[in-house]
């Protein structure tokens, strides 16, 4: 069994690389949130009145919610976890500077 190393290795670039790609990620449910708001907003009314306007908003209309309200915690969540990515990648960054600078250079 290889013996454990008790020093921790952070690939910064590869960490801050994961933030930014977590925030295209909610970038793009940003956009995708929009567009379904855009077009639900639109076409809210498509079902007509009538028994086929209740049939639309009783079938519809819930699911749309849901959805909507899917996307949205979706672009919260993926746009928290792209910061907080880059921010422990800035601090693991700034522990390595510290550590450079506090060591004696011959």
């Amino acid at each position: 069994m290889a013996a454990m190393s008790d020093r921790l290795y952070v690939d910064v670039n590869i960490l801050n690389q994961g933030g930014l790609n977590l925030d295209q990620w909610s970038d793009l449910a940003r956009n995708v949130t929009r567009r379904v708001r855009t077009a639900t907003e639109r076409y809210g009314d498509a079902g007509g009145t009538g028994e086929m306007g209740e049939q639309f908003d009783q079938n519809y209309k819930p699911g749309e919610w849901k959805a909507l309200e899917f996307l949205t915690l979706l672009e919260k969540g993926v746009g928290g976890l792209s910061e907080s990515t880059l921010l422990v990648a800035k601090n693991f960054e700034r522990a390595n500077d510290d550590a450079d600078g506090a060591t004696p250079h011959e």
